[in-house]
C-alpha cells in the first residue's frame, strides 16, 4: 500500500481517552488500549499482562479465569466479538516479556519473574486521530538499566489486527555500550480456553538473512473448533522488517537475547514447521554497539491473523522524544509510517513563535524526525503535501528529564566495631545513574557517580556518626539540592581517664624489666564499671586503632628509659573504644653494698665492749636517699641513715630508696659472731713422768682458733707434742680478733740431777707436778734397796740426808704409787742422780 498523505494527531494528558471505536485508560499505572479488533493491557514492567481486576468495562472477556492478567485478545471476524482469539499466552504458565542484552548480561522484564530486571513505568496513553489515516491508541513505558534509557511503544489501529511495538533505546551514560541485543519472548497458547490445548503449530516463515531480505515471520496457530466460539482457528506471529532481527521458535522461558539471535538452542531455519508442540516463539535484535548520549530505533509487531511473509502492516504513528539532559537540545517529534521520499512541508509554534514551514522528506524507514527541539509547547502544527493540507491545534508537551526526585533517610548504628550508618535516596529511577556529593560535618566529600538499586535507592554504607548536609544530586544534567541535615548517631564513645606517668625499677639495671600494666586498669575506667568496659594496651597509637594487644599482665619493658604506651578503653556491647596514651620510665636503683662482718663476744655471749662495734656501711648519701635498716626481718625503729652501728650477731638488711625516683634496692649481710671458747678443754694426754709430753685442746666457740704454748708460735693443730715436763702456759688465740685465752697446766715428772749444796737451785729433789696426782706416796731407796726416806707430798722434798746424815753423790732409786683418772692405782719406778 503507498502512503502518500499523513496523519493529524490530539495528544491528551488525561488517564483516559476515547475516539470513534479507540480506547485509552491508565490505571493503576497499567495501561490499556482497544481497538475494534484488538484489546491489550500493558502492566508497570512494560509486559502484556495487565491486572483483570482493573479491565475497563468496555473490554471483553479475555477467557483466562487463573492469573488474573490480560495480554491481548483479537476478533479476525469482525463477527463483534463472537468467535475472538485469547488470551493468548496468559492461561496455564504466562510466560510474555522482553529483555535487553549488555555486554552479556541479560535484564528481563517477565511475567514470570517477580521484580523488574528493567525498572520503569508507564509514561502515557494517547488516542492520536488524523484526517487522513487510521486512528491509533497508543500506550507509551519508559525504563532504565545501566545507564540506557528504554521506550517503548505499543500501537493498535483502530481495525487493525497487529499491535505495534517501537523501542527507543538512548546511551545516557558517558561510556559505549557493547554487544546489546534484544528480545521479546511469548510462549503461545492461542485457544488453550477453548480447545484444553497449549500446544500451537510452529512454522518459521521467513528470516532476515541480509539488507535486501529484511522480513522475519514466525507464527504460532491452532485448528479451527467446531464450536461457535472459534470457526476459524487462531493465529499469533512475530513479526519484522529489520535486517538486524531474526525470529525463532523452540524452548520456553528464553531469557538470553544473543541465544536467540543467534539460534542457539532454537530452531530458527527458514521453511521449519514443527506441529503439536507447547513451545515459544521469539524475536531478536542485534544492535551492536551504542555510544554515549546516542540512540537506536526498531519496530516490530504482533499479528493475529493468518499472514505470510508479503504482508506488511498498514499503520501511521506519532512520537515525541522528550530532551535527554535538561536544556538540552535534542528533543524530537518523529512521524513513522510515511511514504519514502515524499516531501512533507511542516510548520508549528513553538512557546508561541511561529517555525516558519520547512520540508522534510521521508527516509527510507518512512520516517521523518523533527529534531534540536527543546522542552516546550509546540502547536499549531501545519502540514503541506499533495495528499492532505490541514492545520490543527494539537499541542504537543516536551518536557526536560525530571529533575532528581528524592526523599533521605537515614540508619543509626550500635556498633562501632562495624559503624553501620546509612544514607539511603529513595524515589530515584533504578538502574540509572547518579552524580551525588554531600558534606560530613562540613567536609563535602568528592562526587560520586552510582547507579540506582532496583528499588529506585541508592545506599552509602559504613558511614560513621556526624551531621550530614549539602546533599546534591544530578542526572542528565538536572541537579536537585537539598538543605536537609541528616544527623547519624552511633553509640557513645567511652571515655578514658588519663593514666599519670608510670615509673617502674629494673634491679638489674638494663632497662628491661617486668611489669604488670592491669593494675593500672582502674585509671583508665575511672567511675565505669570493669564489666562493661575492656581495657587493653598497645605499644603504638595503631595498634591501639588495629587492635594489637599487649599481654597487661607479663609485659616487659623495652630497655629504653622513658617512652609512651597506649591505654585503651573499649565498650563490651558496641565495641566503640577511646585510648590515651601515658608514659613509661623506667629508672635504675641505687648501687650499693654493705659487707658481712663480725662483732666481738665473750663466751658468755654478751658483747665484748674492749672491742669496737662493727659498723655496716652503705656507702650512700643520706641527702639523697632514704633507709630502713631490719634485722632478723624486722625494722629496727628509728635507724634511718646510710650507716648501722650493729650491737648484735644475725642477719642484717637495708632497703634504700632514690628520694627524688622511689627506686630502692635491698642488700643484705650477715653480722658473725666470733670471741673465746665458750667450751675449753686443756688435758695432758700423756702419761705422767714421760719424756716428752703429749697435750690436746678442745676449743668451741663463735671463733676460730690457732694454739699456741709458752708464747711461741701459734698453729691450727690443737695438739701440742714433745713437751718437757713443769708448767706450761697453752693460748687459744681467735684468729678474727676477738681476744686470747691463757690456760697453765703442769706436766707430771722427776728430777733427773739435784744439787743440794744451798746455792738456792735444785737443792731439793721432788716430783715435778706432785699436787696433780692422786694420792701419791713416794719412797728413796739407795742403789742396794735400802729405803732412805718417804716423802711429804706437801713438803719441799728431799734435801739428800738420811737421819740427818748427808749422803754422798751417787744414784738413788725412788717409787711412787698413786691412782690414776680412773681410780686405779699406778706405781711408777726410776732412779735418779744426787751431786755435791
Amino acid at each position: 500500500m503507498i502512503k502518500s498523505y499523513l496523519f493529524f494527531f490530539l495528544f491528551f494528558i488525561s488517564v483516559q481517552y476515547g475516539f470513534a471505536q479507540l480506547e485509552a485508560h491508565l490505571i493503576s499505572n497499567e495501561g490499556w488500549v482497544k481497538g475494534n479488533l484488538v484489546e491489550i493491557g500493558i502492566n508497570s514492567k512494560g509486559v502484556y499482562g495487565a491486572n483483570t481486576l482493573n479491565k475497563p468495562v468496555s473490554f471483553h472477556n479475555n477467557r483466562e479465569t487463573d492469573n488474573n492478567l490480560f495480554g491481548f485478545i483479537a476478533n479476525p471476524l469482525d463477527d463483534g466479538w463472537v468467535d475472538y482469539d485469547g488470551d493468548f499466552f496468559s492461561p496455564g504458565d504466562p510466560e510474555e516479556g522482553f529483555a535487553i542484552e549488555i555486554n552479556g548480561v541479560n535484564y528481563n522484564n517477565n511475567n514470570g519473574i517477580d521484580v523488574s530486571q528493567i525498572p520503569g513505568k508507564i509514561s502515557g496513553v494517547n488516542v492520536i486521530s488524523s484526517d487522513c489515516f487510521e486512528n491509533i491508541a497508543q500506550i507509551s513505558w519508559e525504563g532504565n538499566v545501566e545507564g540506557l534509557n528504554i521506550k517503548r511503544y505499543y500501537s493498535i489501529t483502530q481495525d487493525g489486527l497487529f499491535i505495534q511495538m517501537t523501542t527507543f533505546i538512548k546511551n545516557l551514560s558517558d561510556t559505549a555500550k557493547s554487544n546489546i541485543f534484544f528480545m521479546h519472548n511469548v510462549d503461545p497458547d492461542n485457544n488453550v480456553t477453548l480447545s484444553s490445548r497449549y500446544e500451537t503449530n510452529m512454522e518459521l516463515i521467513s528470516q532476515a538473512s541480509s539488507v535486501t531480505d529484511q522480513t522475519c515471520l514466525v507464527t504460532a496457530s491452532q485448528d479451527a473448533l467446531s464450536t461457535p466460539q472459534d470457526m476459524d482457528g487462531s493465529n499469533v506471529s512475530l513479526y519484522a522488517k529489520n535486517d538486524k532481527a531474526r525470529v525463532c521458535f523452540g524452548g520456553f522461558n528464553n531469557r538470553s537475547a544473543s541465544d536467540v539471535w543467534n539460534g542457539s538452542g532454537f530452531t530458527n531455519t527458514e521453511g521449519s514447521i514443527t506441529n503439536n508442540v507447547d513451545e515459544a516463539i521469539s524475536i531478536a535484535f542485534n544492535l551492536g554497539d551504542i555510544p554515549p548520549n546516542e540512540s537506536i530505533r526498531f519496530t516490530y509487531y504482533y499479528i493475529l491473523e493468518e499472514v505470510d511473509e508479503s504482508f506488511v502492516p498498514f499503520i501511521v504513528n506519532a512520537i515525541q522524544d522528550n530532551p535527554s539532559i535538561c536544556d538540552g537540545q535534542d528533543g524530537k517529534l518523529i512521524f513513522s509510517g510515511l511514504t519514502e521520499g515524499v516531501s512533507y512541508g511542516i510548520s508549528y509554534v513553538d512557546d508561541g513563535v511561529l517555525v516558519p514551514e520547512e520540508n522534510y522528506i521521508a527516509d527510507s524507514d518512512g520516517v521523518v524526525e523533527i529534531t534540536n527541539l527543546d522542552a516546550g509547547s509546540y502547536s499549531n502544527v501545519a502540514l503541506n503535501f499533495s495528499g492532505c493540507d490541514t492545520t490543527i491545534n494539537t499541542v504537543f508537551e516536551l518536557r526536560d528529564p525530571e529533575p532528581p526526585n528524592f526523599t533521605i533517610n537515614k540508619r543509626d548504628y550500635t556498633s562501632c566495631a562495624n559503624p553501620e550508618g546509612e544514607l539511603v535516596f529513595s524515589g530515584l529511577t533504578p538502574l540509572t545513574s547518579y552524580a551525588i556529593e554531600f558534606s560530613h560535618h562540613g567536609i563535602l566529600n568528592e562526587p560520586q557517580d552510582i547507579i540506582a538499586n532496583s528499588y529506585g535507592e541508592i545506599i552509602f554504607s559504613d558511614l560513621l556518626s556526624g551531621v550530614y548536609t549539602d546533599f546534591v544530586l544530578e542526572q542528565y544534567e538536572c541537579i536537585t539540592t537539598s538543605k536537609e541535615i541528616v544527623k547519624i548517631i552511633g553509640p557513645v564513645t567511652p571515655t578514658s581517664y588519663q593514666i599519670p606517668n608510670q615509673f617502674y625499677c629494673d634491679e638489674d639495671y638494663d632497662h628491661i624489666t617486668q611489669i604488670d600494666l592491669s593494675i593500672l586498669d582502674d585509671f583508665v575506667l575511672g567511675s565505669d564499671s570493669a564489666s562493661t568496659y575492656i581495657v587493653s594496651y598497645h605499644n603504638t597509637e595503631e595498634d591501639a586503632i588495629s587492635d594489637v594487644v599487649l599481654n597487661a599482665s607479663d609485659y616487659t619493658a623495652m630497655g629504653e628509659v622513658t617512652y609512651v604506651l597506649y591505654a585503651k578503653k573499649t565498650h563490651n556491647g558496641s565495641g566503640c573504644y577511646s585510648y590515651l596514651p601515658f608514659t613509661i620510665t623506667i629508672n635504675l636503683p641505687p648501687v650499693f653494698d654493705i659487707d658481712d662482718t663480725l662483732i666481738c663476744l665473750n663466751s658468755d655471749d654478751t658483747v665484748n665492749l674492749d672491742y669496737q662495734l662493727p659498723i655496716l656501711y652503705t656507702g650512700l648519701s643520706d641527702a639523697t636517699h632514704n633507709f630502713e635498716w631490719f634485722f632478723e626481718g624486722v625494722q629496727i625503729p628509728g635507724e634511718s641513715s646510710s650507716q648501722l652501728t650493729v650491737t648484735s650477731d644475725g642477719d642484717y638488711a637495708v632497703t634504700a630508696t632514690i628520694i627524688e625516683t622511689g627506686c630502692n634496692y635491698i642488700k643484705e649481710a650477715t653480722v658473725y659472731p666470733s670471741g673465746p671458747p665458750q667450751l675449753l678443754d686443756v688435758v695432758v694426754t700423756s702419761v705422767p713422768f714421760s719424756e716428752n709430753h703429749t697435750v690436746d685442746i678442745t676449743a668451741s666457740g663463735y671463733g676460730e682458733y690457732v694454739f699456741s704454748v709458752d708464747d711461741g708460735a701459734t698453729q691450727q693443730s690443737n695438739q701440742f707434742t714433745n713437751l718437757k715436763s713443769g708448767y706450761h702456759t697453752f693460748q687459744i688465740i681467735d684468729v678474727k680478733g676477738c681476744g686470747t685465752v691463757n690456760v697453765e697446766k703442769l706436766l707430771i715428772d722427776y728430777m733427773k740431777v739435784f744439787t743440794p749444796n744451798n746455792d738456792g737451785y735444785n737443792d731439793y729433789w721432788q716430783i715435778i707436778g706432785i699436787n696433780a696426782l692422786i694420792q701419791p706416796i713416794i719412797y728413796i731407796f739407795d742403789r742396794y734397796g735400802k729405803l732412805l726416806k718417804q716423802l711429804n707430798p706437801n713438803a719441799r722434798g728431799w734435801d739428800g740426808t738420811c737421819n740427818g746424815k748427808v749422803l754422798p753423790s751417787s744414784d738413788y732409786w725412788f717409787k711412787i704409787i698413786y691412782k690414776d683418772d680412773n681410780n686405779i692405782e699406778r706405781e711408777f719406778k726410776e732412779h735418779f742422780t744426787l751431786k755435791r
